[in-house]
């Protein structure tokens, strides 16, 4: 018994020396889930937001609050960094009521006549009976007619609701389901060329103990330019482990050939949501 855990852990030392070994520490990261949620204000001011990304190697990302005016105050700051998506949620609406606010169609459309938004969202869905609500089609007729994104966090099966209800709706679907296994992902991306996903939350189960997992290996070699990196600030205790969050995705996507990497990274990224005057190195 001894002599097999020795070897046991022989084998998950080899493991790790081996994505540290194949590790990319400065392949630049484009962000697409980040939060400035006001309870993080105090705390971690704009200018130690600004630090976190530029010590994590995040030239650009993807932000949404609550309330919006935290996405607002980062964009101002930095619109080369800082990419505004509106979220629904503001004060006594919320993720469990957002979908039946009688208020909704007129917040949002007073906010997107700005035409500072590149979407949608993140915004929550977790029963496909609440995709057929006057509020949620008023959100999908609002993405297509402006030719912006939903970002979604849901299962798969919300997903396909939305996208019943208009196929030209374009959709970022939030930790490519939190727990939907790869065969679901990939399924769902075959199916649906206008949804593409971000991967925050998924790293473990990615690259489980550290090496990249094969079915996730193939599944990101089929469809390399439908991926992108995500860290999810939703509590403020992330801010705090942000550079590390980006770090454990820059373990696995060294474990990937360098050209499936940077489109995971942030070529698909800007691809969608442009580059601004931010600099993608390490091409």
């Amino acid at each position: 018994m001894h002599r097999s855990f020795i070897a046991a852990v022989g084998v998950a030392l080899t493991a790790l020396a081996a994505v540290a070994a194949n590790a990319q520490p400065g392949l630049p990261i484009f962000d697409a889930h980040v939060h400035y949620s006001q309870p993080a204000w105090q705390e971690y001011p704009p200018d130690a937001v600004d630090q976190l990304l530029k010590r994590a190697g995040v030239p650009r990302a993807l932000v949404s609050s609550t309330p919006d005016d935290g996405t607002l105050t980062l964009h101002r700051r930095d619109a080369d960094r800082y990419v505004p998506m509106l979220r629904p949620y503001r004060e006594g609406v919320g993720s469990s009521n957002w979908f039946q606010d009688p208020n909704l169609a007129a917040y949002l459309e007073g906010r997107l006549n700005a035409g500072l938004y590149r979407g949608i969202g993140e915004f929550h869905l977790f029963d496909t009976r609440h995709v057929d609500t006057p509020q949620v089609r008023k959100v999908v007729e609002l993405a297509v007619s402006r030719d912006i994104f939903v970002h979604i966090h849901s299962g798969e099966a919300p997903v396909r609701a939305l996208l019943a209800l208009d196929r030209r709706l374009k959709v970022l679907w939030a930790h490519a389901g939190m727990s939907e296994p790869p065969e679901v992902v990939g399924a769902l991306l075959d199916a649906s060329p206008a949804v593409w996903t971000e991967l925050s939350f998924r790293a473990d189960s990615i690259a489980p103990a550290g090496k990249l997992d094969d079915a996730w290996r193939a599944l990101f070699a089929r469809h390399r330019d439908r991926f992108m990196i995500g860290t999810d600030t939703y509590v403020t205790p992330r801010w705090g482990q942000y550079v590390d969050l980006v770090d454990q995705h820059r373990n696995w996507l060294g474990q990937l050939p360098p050209e499936i990497a940077h489109d995971i990274a942030w070529r698909n990224a800007t691809r969608l949501f442009g580059a601004g005057n931010a600099r993608f190195a390490n091409e």
